[in-house]
């Protein structure tokens, strides 16, 4: 394929073949490049044995058909509930809003045969380092062997080992910290039929038993009931047992044996990286940390990120630095400023008294429009009626309320100083402009 008037010929290597990196793979190879994916798993064992939830909407959005063949089948509604369980606000959105919940193995399968017309795949693989000279990255260390490449995508997960290994100049330094990642355990377990239907569907629990993170019950249509357990930094074994024995008392639907799943997983529940790319080496996917903060989700973000990233390739008719700094600047300007938001009301839910939480959802300070967005990675505004309400309503606890304005006030502000993105790539005006991030963010 040529693209305006010039064959693209570039030799690409894939560290992953995640939703991202199957995507991307494909799109560059329909280009005419040379693209390899080195996947550590075998194929038919490529990513989590459960479903996750994606917006239907980013099919259309990356110009992907579904089969006709149905692994998904769409969500309801979430509940939030509070700490002492007193109170749950529950999410409204219309049917058309509402996820999709899609196996992820049989979504892996799909994007791979997808992309192996047009790319190479060597499963059952491990990538052991980048190859860096004269402060770039060359090309990759599998087995042993020196393979070099005109760009590395490194869509090797949340705890990609090879940002800290990209040259210091990529300024790539923002890896997550321990309040930005869960430690999640996440099962299916049999369906107890002598259980009564539960209250709530899609039960999350917020600062469950008000340790920082959050658990969840959710009636599976398969008959399974799907459970997670997310704690940030670590989860104890003493921990997960507590959390269980109580998720199971509070939703006797749950049986006693595991279908399916039952691992302990690292989950990003940040914003997006402030740097994804240097020459030679772009992150995507959770090497990016390209999630909703909220709920950890990011197979549409993926996608997405898959999709900007070939977009600017053609565009540019390029893989150097304009190219790939443009994918970053349509990332954020479609999902990572909202996500950045979002991550604010995030860590102050994380943050405060698991009891405040609790005043918050009786008094009504706390809205489902509040959840909604932070649900599908939107921005939490308040105009003066219902800031004067929310006043109103919390009035008991003003301190509290001001903390949690402060925090949207935060999110806002770095929503409107992350759109602010420099659309062309310029060193020194993206080092300023990160370094505002920086100083917001950590301020």
């Amino acid at each position: 394929l040529k693209i305006n008037g010039v064959e693209m010929n570039k030799k690409i290597v894939v560290i992953g073949a995640g939703v991202g990196g199957c995507y991307v793979a494909e799109l560059l190879g329909k280009m005419g490049n040379d693209v390899t994916v080195y996947e550590i798993a075998k194929r038919g064992e490529v990513s989590y044995d459960w479903h996750d939830d994606i917006n239907p909407s980013v099919f259309d959005k990356v110009g992907i058909t579904l089969p006709e063949e149905k692994f998904w089948f769409r969500k309801n509604n979430w509940t939030f509930v509070s700490p002492s369980e007193e109170t749950a606000i529950a999410i409204n959105l219309p049917e058309e809003k509402l996820d999709f919940s899609i196996e992820r193995r049989k979504f892996a399968e799909f994007l791979i045969s997808r992309a192996v017309k047009y790319a190479n795949f060597l499963f059952g693989t491990t990538v052991e380092k980048l190859i860096v000279k004269d402060e770039q990255v060359v090309g990759i260390v599998v087995n042993g062997e020196e393979i070099y490449a005109d760009l590395v995508i490194d869509n090797s997960g949340v705890n990609s080992p090879f940002r800290a290994m990209a040259p210091a100049s990529y300024g790539m330094t923002d890896m997550y910290e321990s309040e930005e990642v869960f430690r999640t355990f996440r099962a299916f377990y049999n369906r107890n039929d002598s259980a009564p239907e539960p209250t709530h569907m899609n039960a999350v629990y917020l600062k469950h038993l008000g340790e920082k993170g959050i658990s969840w019950c959710i009636k599976d249509p398969s008959g399974m009931v799907n459970v997670l357990v997310g704690r940030i930094g670590e989860l104890s074994e003493e921990t997960l047992e507590n959390a269980l024995n109580k998720l199971k008392a509070s939703n006797p639907i749950i049986g006693d044996k595991i279908l399916r799943g039952g691992g302990i997983y690292d989950v990003s529940v940040r914003y997006p990286a402030l740097r994804m790319a240097g020459r030679g080496y772009v992150t995507i996917g959770d090497s990016a940390f390209q999630t909703i903060p909220m709920l950890g989700s990011g197979l549409e973000m993926s996608l997405l990120a898959a999709y900007f990233l070939a977009e600017n390739v053609k565009k540019f008719n390029s893989i150097d630095m304009d190219a790939l700094w443009g994918y970053q600047v349509d990332y954020f300007k479609a999902q990572g400023a909202d996500h950045i938001s979002v991550d604010m009301l995030k860590r102050f839910l994380l943050a405060v008294n698991p009891n405040d939480i609790d005043y918050l959802f009786k008094s009504g300070v706390v809205s489902n429009s509040d959840f909604e967005a932070a649900a599908v990675g939107g921005t939490i505004k308040l105009g003066i009626i219902d800031l004067i309400t929310r006043v109103y309503r919390g009035r008991k606890k003003i301190g509290l309320l001001l903390t949690l304005k402060t925090a949207l006030d935060k999110g806002d502000r770095l929503k409107k100083t992350a759109l602010t993105i420099p659309t062309v790539y310029d060193e020194q005006a993206i080092e300023k402009w990160v370094n505002k991030m920086t100083k917001i963010i950590k301020k």
